[in-house]
Order: structure tokens, then sequence, then C-alpha cells
């Protein structure tokens, strides 16, 4: 189980910094009294906070990518470990409310690392497999 617990904590080690970058995409988006937006319409910001997740786990060596749920309309993070594959997402319900795109930012969110959740979805067995379909 060793090996397990040194990929979660290198996931935990990082949530200060996705909490941080998501944080600037909530800042900047700006929605009119309608909800609609110049950059995302009226679409909410799962996509970006992805691509920030993304892109700060790329930056620690850790290989990942987003993925889009078409039963929940959002884009999340898997992150491949040694020991399997992972979920890094913050959940929209933290920042937006809405469904199928048509979202509205919530009001005053200031994010910190609590709202960065580390899963592990994929036990190294599967990874490969998992990986290789994606």
């Amino acid at each position: 189980m060793k090996g397990r617990y040194e990929s979660e904590d290198r996931l935990f080690r990082l949530r200060k910094e996705i909490a941080e970058r998501a944080q600037v995409v909530y800042d900047d988006w700006e929605q009119d009294e309608e909800g609609a937006c110049d950059e995302y319409g009226c679409g909410g910001i799962c996509d970006t906070i992805a691509d920030e997740i993304v892109d700060v786990l790329d930056r620690a060596g850790i290989d990942a990518r987003s993925q889009h749920d078409d039963s929940e309309n959002h884009t999340s993070v898997l992150a491949r470990l040694p020991d399997g594959i992972y979920g890094v997402d913050i959940p929209p319900s933290v920042y937006e409310t809405g469904e199928w795109y048509v979202y509205k930012k919530r009001s005053g969110v200031v994010f910190d690392e609590s709202d960065v959740i580390v899963e592990k979805i994929f036990d190294a067995d599967e990874a490969e497999e998992i990986w290789s379909q994606e």
C-alpha cells in the first residue's frame, strides 16, 4: 500500500496550487444579469478549470488529461500514477449553479485546497487498459 499513499500525497500536495489556479479562472469569469459571458456564453467554467488542473499536474511530472462526462455535462481530470488512475476535480456545485449549458456563477466563492477532490478510480492492473481507451 505504500505506493498508493505516495501517489495520493503527490496529488494532495498540489491541491493548494490547483485551488489558486481555479480561483483565477473563477475571478475572471464575468456574467451579465442573465448569466451570459463573452468567453463561455451561458456555459460554465469546468473546461477551463480542468485545463488548469492538467497544467499543474503536467508541470509536476504527472501524466494527466481532461475527460468530459456526458451524463453530468462536466469536465474533470484523470491523473495516471504508478499505482493507478486518480480523478482530480473541483465539483461544479462549489462555483456554479444550473445545468446543461445554462450556468450561473455563485457569488463570493473563494477556493481552498479542501475544494479539490482527489480520488483513486482505477488500480494499476486496470490503468493501462483504461488509459489506452481514453
